[in-house]
């Protein structure tokens, strides 16, 4: 699959809006500098390295020192796999499903909950409802220990 279908053009996208619920966690970013048709962000931190946060885990990750040392590491086709879920997209492109601009795909059941990296458990979702419900459900469970029951409430 062609890169630029594994990203959403950022300048369609309310990048103010998309990043409110996870203030608690990139709140020190200084820019939004992809999003995956995960739902996943990379940015740009405060000292111009390069940080994903993946939505499904509600992790905020440092991947490179800078922009240009994460173009080289895109090259690697583990953190290609690991970033952009190639393995999913074989299935995606056979299903036939199609994103609209506003779309991203989300899980079902987020993997923090114990959802798995499946296509079974993905669907198109509209942008502001993936990053605001997965933001609050993983604001929410952060300081539990794995296995907590939980019951999540959501305002949005």
């Amino acid at each position: 699959m062609d890169f630029q279908n594994l990203i959403k053009d950022k300048s369609k996208i309310d990048l103010k809006d998309i990043c409110e619920s996870w203030q608690w966690l990139i709140a020190n970013q200084k820019d939004v500098l992809l999003i995956t048709i995960f739902g996943d962000l990379f940015l740009i931190g405060p000292n111009k390295e390069i940080n994903w946060l993946d939505t499904g885990g509600g992790t905020l990750t440092k991947v490179a020192d800078n922009v240009e040392d994460f173009k080289q590491l895109l090259k690697i086709q583990d953190n290609y796999d690991n970033w952009f879920l190639s393995w999913l997209h074989p299935e995606i492109e056979n299903s036939g499903t199609r994103l609209k601009d506003n779309e991203v795909f989300s899980f079902k059941k987020i993997p923090v909950l114990g959802g798995e990296y499946t296509f079974d458990n993905i669907e198109p979702v509209d942008i502001s409802v993936h990053f605001h419900l997965a933001g609050e459900i993983c604001r929410q469970i952060k300081d539990l220990p794995d296995g907590t029951k939980v019951n999540i409430k959501v305002d949005k």
